[in-house]
């Protein structure tokens, strides 16, 4: 064969090579970015004592904000570090009256420390390293994490404020929906990719998450058909924790309803 030829060929081959690699991770939204925010909350049972004895109990729903800050250096490894904030607690006592208190603190239970590879996403907590989301994968696939074999149910694509990105779903551990996003992570949160991760009883949901001041995704798009686009026009000062609106559920709401009752601030308010 002349030697033309066959360097021609060579090169050909090398080029589609190399194509196909780009187009096989085009597309792929990465999980850390710097300065992105993840808004959450958590539902749980709170009691309240005086003198060693229950006064008050009930159920609040903490809200907080999870956002991708700076890096760290930990043995050789550079990892993204996540920052917390408390945002506000919506209360509703054992008489049924729902108020909202100030948030002053909250208990970091996700790794502060994160780093990506390739599609998986790993988390640094309890001086190791633990893969938490591997994006990667097909339907079928069995990987280990947090020491859980979970195996992959379903693979599809949903679409989310102009956006695609690939949505899984694993095997169901306990009461969680087990659906993961790329770039997004867990219904329930960024760090609670199985509900082993965090299994203390109180339920966990990720609410919206938003990249350059702008929502990418909401609680609502985890659940949406393939193909179907719900655009949301949050406002980012919701990723401050500014203006914060609550329906009598304690819910957060995108902006004041038209009619009905709402919380803000701790009053409540009656459009009509």
């Amino acid at each position: 064969m002349n030697k033309t030829i066959l360097l021609l060929l060579t090169l050909f081959v090398t080029v589609m090579s190399l194509s196909s690699k780009a187009q096989s991770t085009d597309g792929y939204h990465p999980f850390l970015k710097e300065g992105k925010v993840w808004n959450c909350c958590i539902h749980e049972v709170y009691t309240e004592h005086e003198d060693q004895k229950i006064v008050s109990s009930g159920w609040q729903t903490v809200y907080y904000s999870l956002t991708l800050s700076g890096d760290s250096v930990v043995n050789g490894t550079t990892y993204h570090k996540m920052h917390g904030k408390p945002l506000s607690i919506v209360r509703k006592d054992g008489e049924g009256k729902i108020f909202s208190i100030p948030a002053t603190d909250m208990v970091a239970l996700w790794p502060k420390l994160w780093r990506e590879e390739g599609e998986k996403v790993y988390g640094y907590i309890w001086n190791k390293e633990q893969l938490y989301y591997d994006f990667s994968v097909e339907l079928g696939s069995v990987i280990v994490i947090s020491n859980q074999t979970v195996t992959v149910t379903s693979v599809d694509t949903v679409t989310a404020n102009g956006q695609q990105f690939r949505r899984l779903e694993v095997e169901r551990f306990g009461g969680y929906e087990p659906i993961w996003v790329e770039g997004v992570g867990h219904i329930g949160g960024p760090f609670m990719s199985t509900m082993y991760m965090v299994n203390d009883g109180r339920s966990y949901e990720l609410l919206s998450c938003y990249e350059d001041g702008k929502c990418i995704f909401t609680q609502k798009d985890f659940r949406s058909e393939p193909g179907v686009d719900r655009i949301e026009k949050l406002s980012p000062a919701l990723s401050k924790g500014e203006g914060a609106i609550f329906d009598l559920q304690g819910r957060r709401l995108s902006r004041i309803p038209e009619k009905g009752m709402y919380i803000k601030d701790g009053k409540k308010y009656v459009m009509k």
